[in-house]
């Protein structure tokens, strides 16, 4: 009874909550051509054709990695992945902030992992989404990497306008 409401990835592990599909999520891994041009000389095309039929982490685990600290969703989602391929991944860099991990990235210092969501807020990450530039985004193939973003409710509380409003507008808007 202290939350109004609760938004994020489903399942909620709460009792009496009402839930509110919003929009499915899917996290992304996030390959700058630098990276591959470093550690397999002369096989970049080659390997994004592997990395676009399968995303095989254990095939870059000499790669260096930018990772969100531990305790945060995506970092989490990563972790699994590595633990299931028993990988111990080359984590050159670890910070709080998504949006540093991924302007690094970009720049050619280390692979990531990001949310499809956040890559529509950006333009130059669309641009470079569309293209397949000198930033390459692949579809992860673990299920935990796939969710539906939702709000949760209390069950039976009065809800004010105000938050219906908002949940309109957010299943409008996302």
């Amino acid at each position: 009874g202290k939350v109004d409401l609760i938004i994020g990835m489903l399942p909620f592990r709460v009792e009496n909550v009402e839930t509110v599909p919003i929009c499915e999520e899917e996290i992304l891994l996030v390959v700058p051509d630098a990276v591959l041009e470093r550690n397999f000389p002369g096989r970049l095309e080659e390997i994004k054709e592997q990395l676009s039929k399968h995303t095989d982490l254990a095939l870059l685990k000499d790669c260096p990695f930018l990772l969100n600290n531990k305790k945060n969703r995506v970092r989490t989602i990563a972790e699994e992945m590595f633990e299931d391929l028993q990988v111990t991944p080359n984590i050159v860099l670890e910070t709080e902030n998504i949006e540093t991990v991924m302007a690094l990235c970009t720049k050619g210092m280390g692979i990531t992992f990001y949310p499809k969501m956040f890559v529509n807020g950006h333009s130059h990450l669309q641009q470079m989404f569309k293209e397949r530039s000198s930033l390459s985004f692949y579809t992860l193939d673990h299920s935990r990497a796939h969710g539906v973003l939702a709000i949760g409710y209390h069950k039976g509380h009065y809800m004010s306008q105000a938050t219906k409003e908002f949940i309109r507008i957010a299943k409008e808007r996302i």
